[in-house]
């Protein structure tokens, strides 16, 4: 097989070096191939704990300590999506390619080098509580339910059969529960109760909501709270 390579220069930068696979067109069981994904940062440091997600699949996926993902069943249709946290989301696309390297840098927009295509950055659509010790040095919580309720406009905060629930306003999901799916420093959990139950918040450094989870795949229908704690953020990722 013939290697080539092609480099996305970026406004955030983020540079991608991929190889070539084979020619997919359409989501077929025969025409579906492994794809491995590698993340580091602007000094080839690998970065652990990134989300990253596949259009076309119902799960997402964590970076390991070399900042690796595999992935199997990928098509040419699909693009791989890395989520940036406090920045946004990188859209790849996976055509002729069955591996990619992405070295995240400092600015905002995507140029593919020998291509035409373009990727581009989204932003986030979210609502965000950016310093959380101060609320609650201004209004005292006992635990996260308690810090969110009246917060983030269109987030509800409301007792179940089960303990406390989350749902975020305009988001019903037929392909799961009704609750979000919330997010701690790179970790997922499928509910709100169980998280409420553990999480200290006076841990808490920050907490991003976002009604489009569409990057954790079929579980991110219900939207999205993403957490950050304070040792996280003490020791942030090196774009």
């Amino acid at each position: 097989m013939m290697k080539k390579t092609g480099t996305f220069l970026a406004l955030f930068c983020i540079v991608i070096t991929t190889w070539a696979g084979h020619t997919q067109i359409e989501r077929k069981k025969d025409t579906l191939r492994p794809y491995s994904v590698r993340i580091v940062d602007r000094k080839g440091k690998p970065i652990e704990g990134l989300v990253v997600s596949v259009t076309g699949l119902k799960e997402s996926f964590l970076t390991d300590k070399e900042g690796l993902v595999a992935i199997e069943g990928i098509s040419d249709a699909d693009s791989i999506m890395v989520f940036l946290p406090h920045i946004g989301e990188a859209y790849i696309p996976c055509k002729g390619t069955d591996s990619i390297q992405i070295a995240v840098r400092s600015k905002k927009r995507f140029r593919v080098q020998d291509r035409k295509e373009m990727v581009s950055l989204h932003e986030s659509r979210s609502n965000t509580i950016s310093d959380v010790p101060e609320l609650l040095r201004k209004r005292p919580a006992r635990d996260l339910a308690e810090l969110l309720q009246g917060q983030i406009p269109g987030l509800f905060i409301s007792l179940g059969p089960d303990g406390m629930t989350a749902n975020i306003r305009g988001i019903n999901s037929i392909n799961s529960g009704t609750e979000p799916l919330i997010v701690i420093d790179g970790m997922a959990y499928d509910s709100f109760a169980v998280v409420n139950s553990f999480l200290d918040v006076n841990n808490i450094q920050s907490i991003q909501v976002q009604k489009d989870g569409g990057l954790y795949g079929v579980r991110g229908a219900n939207g999205v709270i993403i957490i950050t704690t304070i040792g996280a953020q003490k020791n942030p990722l090196s774009y």
